[in-house]
């Protein structure tokens, strides 16, 4: 028995034409339709999950950025004032 590589009948799976495959060339393309087996088709649901891990980590910077920021965008009125408030029952 010989261990020399085989020429292999491949079928492609866009247009279900038949050919041979060189034994050497682990998936050639179609010579039909020239389907290229490297190019996966279809929706990319790992860059979505990425573009949605980016996007919540840039909100959660912003949003905790302001909490750090020490500063009060609108101060109140009894905050403004030089006596303190009086509150009712004191």
């Amino acid at each position: 028995m010989s261990t020399a590589p085989r020429a292999r009948f491949l079928t492609c799976p866009r247009c279900k034409d038949s050919y041979w495959g060189g034994p050497k060339d682990p998936l050639p393309d179609c010579p039909h339709c020239g389907y290229d087996y490297r190019n996966r088709e279809g929706f990319r649901f790992d860059l979505l999950f990425l573009m949605v891990l980016i996007i919540g980590m840039i909100g959660f910077l912003l949003l905790s950025s302001s909490y750090k920021g020490g500063t009060m965008t609108s101060a109140p009125a009894a905050m403004e004032g030089t006596m303190p408030e009086k509150l009712p029952g004191r």
